[in-house]
């Protein structure tokens, strides 16, 4: 807006200088007139035509004075739904618990879980001989994770999972039961295992859905402004909150953060450590995101540059070195 004020600044002089050139071409023989009649046509003849151009001009600053003032109300209107929405999210992590524990330690406890129904899933592959693959053990594992067993769990898991055999479903129910005080004494857990996060998982990642997409479909922001806006919101997670966040978007649950472009458009799983979730054993998040640059390869990338000037400046200097001795 500063930019075009002061453009428009330049054309209103332009302007004003502008009808006096005709005047002064056709008039330049004469001299200057004492005669006050025609310094008061020459007044008509400047008022007439600049009068008109400035109201011209007052009409188009008018207009671009509302379009800035409406910019600044939509921005400021979008900042402050975005900032409640940010304020939401803390307060939903805050409020989610397992046991005696609340907050951010539920993410871990949860990753926990998961890494131990992985086990499980990828045994009862080998033994049914269903050859799974690594996506659909790993939408498994995560759909059981989110679901659990119990009185009403077990019969969504199941209609969640009903792609697969049924006898596959039957033993992974018999499995996930067998294992929870199993798994609860191994882990030290104050909770039993296996009993499903939906009203946990559900209502959180429906939340940072939302609040992403409200970003990514403002009209009125740059792409850049947007990564900004989305960067705050990313740097609200934890590693283990990334982590379940990527393991969502692998599930059919989370199947509207690829339809919609938003992890790869937004880096949301940007800051996993490496190996953070095992690449062999889990998931190897450079195969499922490969346009991703993480955090950790960027500080690679960082090392590997200023490793690289040290050599060649320890390389000039050791040159500058010898020439001096060859003179000698």
């Amino acid at each position: 807006m500063k930019n075009f004020t002061r453009l428009l600044i330049i054309i209103l002089i332009m302007i004003c200088l502008g009808p006096l050139y005709p005047y002064w071409e056709n008039f330049k023989k004469f001299e200057i007139s004492d005669s006050t009649a025609s310094w008061g046509t020459f007044g008509d003849y400047v008022g007439g035509v600049i009068g008109t151009l400035f109201g011209l001009i007052s009409v188009v600053f008018i207009y671009f004075t509302f379009e800035d003032q409406r910019s600044t109300s939509k921005r400021e209107k979008f900042e402050n739904k975005y900032y409640e929405l940010i304020k939401l999210h803390r307060d939903n992590v805050a409020e989610i618990g397992i046991g005696r524990d609340f907050g951010k330690k539920v993410f871990i406890l949860i990753l926990r879980e998961f890494r131990e129904i992985l086990p499980l899933i990828k045994d009862l592959n080998i033994k049914l001989s269903l050859h799974l693959d690594s996506r659909q053990i790993i939408e498994v594992a995560y759909i059981s994770l989110f679901y659990g067993t119990g009185p009403n769990s077990t019969r969504i898991l199941k209609k969640s999972l009903s792609s697969y055999k049924i006898h596959f479903l039957d033993d992974l129910v018999d499995e996930l039961e067998k294992f929870k005080e199993v798994i609860k004494i191994k882990r030290t857990f104050k909770y039993v295992p296996f009993e499903g996060h939906q009203s946990r998982l559900g209502h959180y990642f429906r939340h940072i859905y939302q609040t992403i997409k409200f970003v990514d479909s403002q009209t009125f922001i740059s792409a850049k402004e947007k990564k900004e806006y989305v960067k705050t919101i990313r740097a609200q997670l934890s590693n283990h909150e990334q982590a379940l966040l990527l393991l969502n978007s692998l599930s059919k649950l989370g199947r509207s953060w690829n339809n919609e472009n938003l992890i790869k458009k937004y880096s949301l799983v940007k800051n996993l450590p490496e190996d953070f979730l095992d690449p062999i054993n889990e998931v190897d998040v450079k195969v499922i995101y490969p346009q991703i640059v993480f955090e950790w390869e960027e500080i690679n990338i960082m090392s590997e540059t200023i490793i690289s000037k040290k050599i060649n400046l320890f390389w000039n200097n050791f040159h500058i070195d010898i020439s001096k001795y060859r003179k000698i």
